[in-house]
């Protein structure tokens, strides 16, 4: 087995933390307040996109390090850190469109719907915070 960097993952980590403390500032935000402004809705979207792209990474050093078949798509990732304990079971099936919502920002930018922005902040920013937690947790429990 290659062994886990785990400097790569807390840097990662802490970046994550950042954007996550950025997002919660949108989210806090009056609905109509957050669509008014297009710089509210635009840097929420891009945290959102950055915070999304590091769990991925995240989830692909795991792979790499823990010598697993890559998956052929990202949606496969989260099963298999399921799989291997990295990830609470039930993360994965939680967590499906998080990939989705990824490229609908990355590549169809110019149709967003803002209002489903606003939403997947409040239904699932804590998903994202509970990812940092988790492999915060396996990275310090000294089993890897």
């Amino acid at each position: 087995m290659s062994d886990i960097d785990k400097e790569f993952i807390q840097s990662k980590l802490e970046n994550l933390r950042d954007y996550l403390q950025k997002l919660e500032e949108f989210q806090a935000m009056e609905k109509s307040k957050f669509l008014a402004d297009h710089h509210h809705y635009g840097l929420a979207e891009h945290y959102m996109q950055q915070a999304i792209e590091i769990i991925l990474d995240i989830c692909r050093h795991f792979v790499i390090a823990l010598e697993l078949k890559t998956p052929d798509d990202p949606h496969g990732l989260f099963a298999l850190l399921e799989s291997r304990g990295v990830l609470a079971s039930g993360y994965a099936e939680a967590n499906a469109k998080m990939v989705g919502f990824r490229n609908r920002l990355v590549h169809e930018y110019s149709e967003i719907d803002h209002e489903k922005t606003y939403s997947y902040l409040h239904e699932h920013l804590k998903d994202l915070n509970d990812f940092l937690r988790q492999v915060s947790v396996y990275i310090n429990s000294g089993e890897n």
